[in-house]
């Protein structure tokens, strides 16, 4: 193995599968990080979980800082990458573009000095997550407006704070009836993008 990517994410991280009635997933095989650690040669720690926002309150920042004393020991080349938002917006009433990408940089601070407290080399790279579209959870158009902004306003966040950052809004990843949650497509799709990143 080339070494550890840690995706830090939601349920299309996760790989929540829209069919299933109970939360479950798609297959590994199917879901992005699992195709991404079959072609890269990279170990894949799926941190995918079903309805996170953007840690920003203090118990989920300790529980967060709390993950990143184990990554910090593991062997080897770590990336950590970060792909949050979406829930943001479809939770929080009113939630702008701008105030995401406030929520995230807050966050990416917290991200940052842990690794430096860590004092080792670990990259970060913030990823955009694609915009959602109207469909079953989706029955504002001011969020999918949002959404869109985000690219923009992650970039800036990104260039701020130094970190990487990869843009998703042009990829045109296939999303379910629920406006919301990758396609098997849309998943295939995704890692091929990643691949060309790694």
């Amino acid at each position: 193995m080339k070494g550890t990517i840690i995706c830090y994410g939601d349920s299309n991280t996760y790989g929540y599968d829209p069919r299933s009635l109970t939360g479950g997933r798609y297959p590994e095989n199917v879901r992005w990080t699992g195709i991404l650690q079959e072609k890269s040669g990279w170990s894949i720690k799926n941190h995918g979980v079903n309805g996170r926002c953007i840690p920003h309150n203090p118990s989920q920042i300790h529980f967060f800082c709390e993950q990143m004393k184990d990554w910090c020991k593991m062997n080897g080349p770590v990336k950590i990458w970060v792909m949050l938002g979406t829930n943001d917006l479809l939770t929080e009433t009113g939630f702008t573009a701008e105030d995401t990408g406030l929520r995230m940089k807050k966050f990416l601070q917290v991200l940052v000095e842990q690794i430096k407290i860590s004092n080792r080399e670990m990259e970060v790279r913030l990823i955009s997550p694609p915009p959602v579209k109207r469909g079953a959870w989706v029955d504002e158009e001011r969020i999918c407006r949002e959404a869109e902004k985000l690219d923009q306003v992650y970039r800036k966040a990104a260039g701020e704070l130094n970190i990487d950052f990869t843009g998703t809004a042009a990829w045109q990843i296939s999303v379910a009836y629920d406006g919301v949650h990758f396609s098997e497509d849309g998943h295939r799709k995704f890692a091929d993008r990643l691949l060309k990143i790694l």
